[in-house]
C-alpha cells in the first residue's frame, strides 16, 4: 500500500516515544508503538539513538506548551496585520525631534 502524499501532513495525536530495534531506532506514537513515524539506522558512526531522543524530547516539549486551541481563530486577521506591507501609525512626539507633523 503506497502512502498517500498528496494529502499533505497530518497531525500527530498525542506523545512520542522511541523503541531500538536490531539496526535502528524508531520514533513511534506512545500509544501505538508498533505505527513508526521515523526510523533512525545505526551504523556507520551515526548517533542514531541520540536522534531519535531528541526529535521525541522536541516533539513532547512543544506538546506540552502548545495552547488548547489556535492562538487566533480561524478566519481572523492579528491587529499588526495590514495588506500591501507594514503600516507604521505615530502620535505627536513618538519620535526624538518629531514636531507633530507642524
Amino acid at each position: 500500500m503506497e502512502p498517500n502524499l498528496s494529502a499533505g501532513p497530518q497531525e500527530v495525536a498525542g506523545r512520542l516515544a522511541f523503541r531500538e530495534e536490531e539496526t535502528a531506532f524508531l520514533v513511534v506514537r506512545e500509544e501505538d508503538p508498533d505505527d513508526w513515524l521515523a526510523r533512525f539506522d545505526k551504523g556507520g558512526g551515526f548517533p542514531a539513538r541520540e536522534w531519535a531522543e531528541n526529535m521525541v524530547r522536541v516533539f513532547n516539549r512543544r506538546l506540552v506548551r502548545r495552547p488548547p486551541g489556535p492562538s487566533t481563530p480561524p478566519g481572523t486577521r492579528p491587529s499588526s496585520y495590514h495588506r500591501g506591507g507594514v503600516r507604521h501609525q505615530h502620535g505627536r512626539g513618538d519620535h526624538a525631534g518629531d514636531n507633530g507633523g507642524r
